[in-house]
């Protein structure tokens, strides 16, 4: 039952997960629109804010100008300044709530996230992984991660309440003071924002680039460090770090790029900057000496003229940002974009071994640009039988074990046990049924223990012990310092060879189909 809810949630992960960006992330968020709610109000509030409090400053200040009597002044301000000083305390309850919804939210979704992409990249086929670094798979998904908060966030945060104070303060302007200024306004900044909004697409590529670069060169440095004993033992490091050069200058050439790029656009945007303040200010000067223009209007342009400044010209940097992260998590979801090679089939049963024969029918396998290694092979082991696999070095012996294990897939016929075929077997319940001890053992960075303890979770301490005297290892690990609780290093490189083999012989106390290569 354990392996067919596994190969179901495996199922729904591989359905429901989507290569493209925004569908990916509407996964996480479907279900949680009462958040986006909130998020959404908050940016509105701050929309209106940038646009109210300066309309009350221009109401303060005609009133001032307007009624030199104490008491008709003091009326006339009492609930315009009383609203202007509580603005900054509503605002600072409303932030405050916003991230307190936001510690709520994102910890959850970054967990999802970082789960459904490592249970999708771990399905991928053996040969996948044969052919990407492990360095840059990982820095994927911890790109994703990291920025996926801010992807969700910035509209939000930025863009939505700048459009809609942008709107606001229009409509503002040409109501209450005259309707050009209206129009200067709202034609300026929806130029602006386009432009930076073309800008910042153009810029999405060279992220990706980016992005893509930076882990190649992770992956590289992983690569060197994991093959360390060979640099020295070759004394190949200068050759290793002009590998790792190559790569970074190639991270550094798009870095550049992307920077000239940005240099440009922040130029562009400095120059609409001084046309709005010249506009604005000559219209105003203009409007003054005509008498159409009061002391408060003239505030009030200003004030939201300068405060748009900040706020529009930051929606380009925003931007340009944004662009940066939706490259780089677009990239994250490289891996995803491509179909695992092997998969359950729909309703996949449990492998039933009652007596352990194994039986190639008509069996077909070559590799890509290769011989063929197996053509129309029939072979049969029979319960209980040993059997030695003898031959050159790429003749398939190991070929033979993965094509049992299905970590590959035979072109043509079909592969049997106890008359059972493997295609329509769950992929977990025929691996749990069969124990393998590669060639070069692979351990776990953890403890002696715990890697014993991995070809059965559930085994006691006890049983883990008489595995490990059933595989004679028992008698090395006591002489350890720390002995079952040992780290074994990286790849278990604190260990020798044969000590390795050892340890990964993890099956001696269960029954289970084996295979030495």
């Amino acid at each position: 039952m354990e392996n067919f809810k596994q190969s179901e949630q495996q199922f729904q992960i591989e359905k429901n997960l989507s290569g493209q960006l925004f569908p990916f992330i509407w996964r996480y968020l479907k279900n949680r629109k009462l958040y986006l709610l909130v998020f959404f109000l908050c940016g509105l509030l701050g929309a209106v804010e940038m646009t109210l409090s300066p309309y009350l400053l221009k109401v303060i200040i005609d009133a001032v100008a307007q009624f030199p009597e104490n008491d008709t002044l003091l009326k006339a301000i009492l609930i315009p300044a009383l609203i202007y000083a509580s603005l900054p305390m509503i605002l600072n309850i409303c932030y405050r709530f916003n991230s307190y919804l936001h510690l709520r939210l994102f910890p959850e979704i970054k967990s999802a996230v970082n789960r459904d992409m490592f249970s999708y990249l771990m399905h991928h086929s053996h040969a996948f992984f044969q052919n990407h670094f492990a360095g840059n798979l990982t820095k994927k998904i911890s790109d994703m991660g990291e920025n996926i908060e801010s992807v969700i966030q910035m509209p939000f945060q930025l863009f939505f309440p700048r459009i809609l104070s942008i709107i606001i303060a229009s409509i503002t302007l040409f109501t209450v003071v005259q309707p050009i200024f209206g129009i200067i306004l709202f034609v300026w900044a929806l130029s602006f924002m386009g432009l930076s909004y073309m800008a910042a697409i153009s810029s999405e590529k060279v992220s990706r680039d980016i992005s893509e670069c930076g882990a190649k060169v992770d992956g590289t440095m992983i690569d060197a460090i994991s093959n360390v004993m060979a640099i020295k033992l070759f004394a190949n490091l200068p050759q290793e770090i002009s590998n790792i050069e190559k790569d970074i200058n190639q991270l550094v050439k798009n870095d550049r790029k992307l920077q000239w790029r940005n240099l440009k656009i922040n130029f562009g945007q400095g120059t609409g900057v001084t046309i709005l303040i010249g506009t604005m200010l000559f219209s105003l000067i203009y409007g003054r000496l005509q008498g159409t223009v009061s002391p408060g209007d003239f505030a009030l342009v200003m004030m939201i003229s300068l405060t748009f400044l900040d706020g529009v010209f930051r929606v380009g940097t925003d931007m340009q940002q944004f662009s940066k992260l939706v490259g780089t998590c677009n990239q994250s979801l490289s891996f995803i974009r491509l179909p695992h090679e092997i998969k359950d089939i729909p309703n996949a049963s449990a492998l039933k071994v009652v007596n352990g024969e194994i039986k190639f029918e008509n069996v077909n396998f070559q590799y890509i640009n290769t011989q063929i290694l197996f053509n129309n092979l029939n072979i049969t082991i029979h319960p209980g039988q040993n059997v030695g696999l003898v031959g050159y070095s790429g003749g398939g012996k190991s070929t033979f074990i993965k094509l049992i294990l299905r970590l590959i897939e035979p072109q043509a016929g079909n592969i049997l046990i106890d008359g059972q075929d493997i295609q329509k077997i769950a992929l977990r319940s025929l691996r749990k049924q069969v124990a393998t001890i590669p060639q070069d053992p692979e351990l776990f960075h953890r403890t002696i223990m715990e890697n014993i303890r991995f070809g059965r979770p559930e085994a006691t301490d006890e049983e883990v012990i008489i595995a490990a005297k059933n595989a004679k290892c028992h008698e090395f690990i006591i002489e350890l310092p720390e002995q079952y609780q040992c780290l074994v290093g990286e790849r278990g490189i604190k260990l020798s060879g044969g000590q390795k083999q050892r340890i990964a012989m993890r099956e001696p106390f269960s029954n289970k189909l084996q295979f030495c290569y």
